[in-house]
């Protein structure tokens, strides 16, 4: 083999040495929260139990050339007992099932009710946001919620 294909290969294999079998897929939905920014309130549950209510919105833009469904989300370290969202455009009708665009962009309204007060009010957090698409892919953004 001459030198220049041994460096080749040599360079592919060092930049990627898993041979691509582990690269994530393309950014699919791009995703940043919107004013007013991610807030928790406190709250109470059924039981008079005392909760958080985390409220976050986003803005996702679709990247691809079909629709994307959001089907599920979820906060990474503060597990939620109930969990609510809606997707639809800006100012328009939103609903569970609406999907983003392709090439387009969509408001996400995201609410959380958590167990327990694990803060002063007025003390922010920071955790991460999951939202899982149709197609089973997660999408992450860390975000810092602010205690009201």
């Amino acid at each position: 083999m001459p030198f220049w294909s041994n460096l080749a290969d040599f360079w592919r294999r060092w930049r990627d040495p898993s041979g691509g079998a582990d690269r994530p897929a393309a950014l699919r939905l791009f995703i940043a929260p919107l004013a007013p920014w991610p807030s928790w309130h406190p709250a109470k549950g059924p039981g008079g139990e005392p909760m958080m209510q985390v409220v976050v919105e986003l803005e996702a833009a679709n990247r691809t050339e079909e629709d994307i469904r959001i089907v599920s989300a979820r906060l990474r370290d503060h597990p939620a007992m109930q969990t609510g969202f809606t997707v639809g455009p800006r100012g328009g009708p939103f609903a569970k099932d609406t999907p983003v665009p392709p090439r387009g962009r969509a408001h996400i309204v995201l609410m959380f009710f958590v167990m327990g007060r694990y803060y002063a009010p007025g003390q922010v957090f920071t955790d991460i946001v999951i939202l899982r698409d149709h197609a089973g892919r997660d999408h992450r953004l860390k975000v810092g919620i602010r205690g009201r």
